[in-house]
């Protein structure tokens, strides 16, 4: 039983880590080319809902894109790296 837990947290922080990495690659106009879509349909949101709760913030001040990307960018991290020892921690 425990190993269908532990193998189900595994598939789950994988499909997280997907998910997040698709949602920071609509953000940018090559991410986008990458995905087969236009340069502007860029867009913020799904990588702010993937990098919460450290994403907050950027709901309530505007520092411009490239700051918005980058601070996106480090939640993401923030988020895998807890999910990690999360995962790993559960054995």
């Amino acid at each position: 039983m425990t190993r269908t837990i532990q193998g189900l947290q595994w598939v789950l922080f994988g499909l997280y880590a997907v998910v997040g990495a698709v949602a920071l690659m609509l953000a940018t106009p090559t991410g986008l080319r990458f995905l087969g879509q236009t340069d502007g349909m860029v867009s913020f949101l799904p990588a702010k809902v993937m990098g919460l709760p450290w994403s907050l913030p950027l709901y309530f001040m505007d520092d411009g894109p490239v700051t918005a990307l980058a601070v996106l960018g480090i939640c993401y991290g923030l988020n895998i790296g807890v999910g990690l020892m999360l995962v790993r921690g559960s054995r």
